[in-house]
């Protein structure tokens, strides 16, 4: 026995000897793999060094080759393990938090976020607590900006003619069908043209006589508003490729009649030594040329900042102004860089991974130029993702242009491992218009009927858009945005049905049910009943019933000027049902003056407006549907529209209200909304 107990010791020891040898030889694989820039490889030796030893170190470097290789998920797995290991592994806990952030998981990140700071004991205290609350910010952008979307602007992944599995980035339009770009496909960054043809960018090329570049990698183009000079970057040949650790030099070349010249480096106050310059992009203004660029050179807010220099049109050399920073509207602590400056607008847009964003880099713009710049705005969805978003450019005509993301594109792009070129445009937005037409008397829907629509102008005049005839139960249109309209519907045999809409919020269906009546049936009674009577919510087997029904309204009292409380102000005497009197809003965004025959009374209480209308007919058939509700009520508005606003009354608690609201939704009115009536004075919309 004591054997057996001394040989399974000795086997565990030689087993947890030899994991332990085999975690340093992975690690050691890992350094070398890291050091190569082959970050996926050293990621896998990393993680495989974790499981065996469980080293912090392994699980940190895993995490870093992770991050280093944007695949921000598996990133965030490594650095759970070390993430409040901030003494050994500085800032850990940050990365963790921006991992988490540039995989889209806002809400995990900006606790993790919160953790850090809070728990944060080294250097910089003050700066990383800045850090960290515009990173917070950006965490609250990145849940509050997708229901801002721009849908006026469609982003499309520009095609595997120009995109590769490598980066590919600095697009330059010189015109609809010509693209330079730049590419590392190969293993090196290279300046490339592509050409549209049929509804296609084609394959990238090396542009036609364009000197040879013996030594560096060469990319990030920009040409004069006169086609003569073409200024670009070369850069290190040591390593991978990348935007912000590269070093770069900004060079130019000229048109000649047979080509280009050589490449020329600009002079010392662009290309300082020691430093990257880099991202170029020239502009004429007046009788100079403008030239800005990104550097991490000294005197500068952060990282990379974003900076400009001059030289005149007339000197035809190379020798540029010093270099003057762009000031802290632009630039930040973080990393400014791949400026563009669109003259025709007076805006800059640049990234920065600095201001508040949704993802690394967002893309921002700014109005103004030189060093006097305007606050600069986060150019939100669809131009920024959750990874990061760089080199927006417009094409010359300004209606279109290009950026460049590492974002994921169902079918296209399935990764965030590498860059690749997105184009975007302007799309003409439609909102939609669908809708069932029922007969009154038996519920059946019809399937034959004439559909007219008119367009209401602001003056309250109508045009004929349309007159068609449709054999289905359900039409379906498409409608320019905000605008109004007006459907009427016939269906052979039957009365004309008819209800106005407007396309004020594109992403939202528009249409309702509409019930109309045989041809020859009695008429029903007007349905505007403005006779007080107690709340119906409590009797409606729909609604949820109240075990403590509201009090009818009181009597009027007395106010301290001596007049009754829901009286007309004039002759103190309260309103008989159905005598008519003219009053106004009193709240802050409601004071129009309307006509009604509405009971007033004490106290406060709701009505839910369904829709406000033109030419209303009090035996309206779209709004009988409601009178299980409660009455329905009418206030005409005095001004030169002429609306009349149509009410469902009265409900004297918010629950009420609420669950009424949420009916009158469902039955063809989305735009219904709670009114609040305080002392018989209508204050105006409630948001609970």
């Amino acid at each position: 026995m004591l054997k057996k107990s001394l040989f399974f010791l000795l086997c565990c020891g030689l087993v947890g000897s030899l994991s332990a040898q085999n975690a340093k030889r992975l690690q050691k694989q890992g350094d070398e793999a890291f050091a190569k820039g082959a970050y996926t490889q050293a990621a896998d030796f990393y993680n495989q060094a974790w499981q065996r030893g469980k080293k912090p170190e392994a699980a940190f470097k895993a995490g870093e080759a992770h991050y280093l290789n944007r695949d921000y998920r598996k990133a965030a797995e490594a650095y759970i393990n070390v993430k409040d290991k901030n003494d050994q592994f500085p800032l850990v806990g940050l990365k963790y938090a921006r991992s988490l952030k540039q995989d889209g998981q806002y809400d995990k990140a900006a606790k993790a976020f919160s953790d850090f700071r809070d728990n944060y004991t080294g250097e910089g205290k003050a700066v990383v607590e800045d850090i960290v609350q515009t990173e917070m910010q950006g965490c609250e952008l990145g849940k509050l900006l997708p229901a801002q979307a721009n849908q006026a602007i469609e982003v499309s992944h520009a095609g595997s003619g120009v995109n590769t599995s490598d980066n590919d980035f600095a697009p330059l339009p010189i015109s609809d069908k010509l693209l330079y770009y730049s590419s590392t496909n190969g293993g090196i960054a290279r300046i490339f043209r592509s050409n549209y043809a049929d509804n296609a960018w084609g394959k990238g090329a090396t542009p036609e006589s364009f000197p040879v570049i013996s030594k560096g990698q060469y990319c990030h183009g920009s040409i004069s508003a006169d086609g003569q000079r073409y200024y670009f970057t070369i850069c290190d040949s040591k390593g991978s490729f990348e935007n912000r650790t590269t070093r770069c030099e900004i060079y130019v070349i000229k048109k000649q009649a047979n080509g280009w010249s050589n490449p020329e480096m600009l002079n010392e106050s662009v290309n300082a030594k020691d430093v990257t310059s880099t991202h170029p992009q020239v502009v004429t203004t007046g009788d100079k040329e403008v030239l800005y660029f990104a550097s991490n050179r000294a005197g500068g807010r952060g990282g990379m900042d974003i900076w400009y220099v001059t030289r005149s049109l007339a000197a035809g050399t190379n020798t540029f102004s010093n270099p003057v920073n762009l000031g802290p509207s632009i630039n930040t602590l973080g990393d400014e860089m791949t400026p563009f400056y669109s003259k025709e607008e007076g805006t800059l847009y640049f990234a920065s991974n600095g201001m508040p964003g949704i993802g690394g880099f967002d893309i921002f713009s700014s109005k103004g130029e030189m060093t006097t710049w305007g606050t600069a705005d986060n150019m939100g969805l669809p131009f920024n993702s959750s990874v990061d978003d760089y080199y927006l450019i417009k094409t010359p005509g300004g209606e279109a242009g290009f950026l460049v993301s590492n974002r994921i594109v169902a079918g296209e792009k399935i990764t965030t491992k590498d860059d690749d070129i997105f184009a975007f445009k302007s799309k003409l937005v439609v909102a939609k218009l669908e809708g069932e037409v029922f007969a009154q008397e038996t519920g059946e829907a019809l399937n034959k009927y004439v559909l007219y629509l008119y367009e209401i102008r602001p003056d309250g005049s109508e045009s004929v858009l349309l007159n068609r005839e449709f054999t289905d139960k359900k039409y379906s249109l498409e409608l320019l945005p905000n605008r109004k309209f007006r459907v009427e519907i016939t269906p052979p045999g039957y009365e004309t049905g008819t209800y106005m809409f407007t396309t004020d919020n594109p992403n939202q269906v528009q249409g309702q049910p509409l019930m109309v009546k045989k041809l020859g049936t009695t008429p029903q009674p007007p349905i505007v009943d403005n006779t007080p009577k107690p709340n119906p919510g409590n009797t409606n087997p729909n609604l949820p019933s109240n075990p403590n029904p509201p009090q009818p309204p009181q009597p009027p009292k007395v106010d301290p000027n001596g007049t009754m409380v829901g009286r007309d102000p004039v002759n103190n005497m309260p309103p008989a049902s159905g005598d008519m009197y003219t009053t106004r809003g009193i709240g802050p965004a409601d004071k129009e003056e309307y006509m009604s025959n509405a009971p007033r009374f004490e106290g406060e209480y709701y009505k839910i407006q369904l829709a406000a209308v033109t030419g209303f007919k009090p035996n309206d058939s779209r709004f009988e549907a409601f009178i299980d509700l409660g009455n329905v009520q009418t206030e005409s508005m005095t001004n030169s529209k002429k609306m009349t606003r149509i009410l469902i009354a009265s409900f004297y608690t918010k629950e009420d209200a609420k669950v009424a609201l949420a009916a009158a939704k469902k039955r063809g009115f989305p735009q219904a909304f709670i009114v609040r009536y305080t002392n018989g004075e209508r204050y105006g919309k409630v948001n609970f």
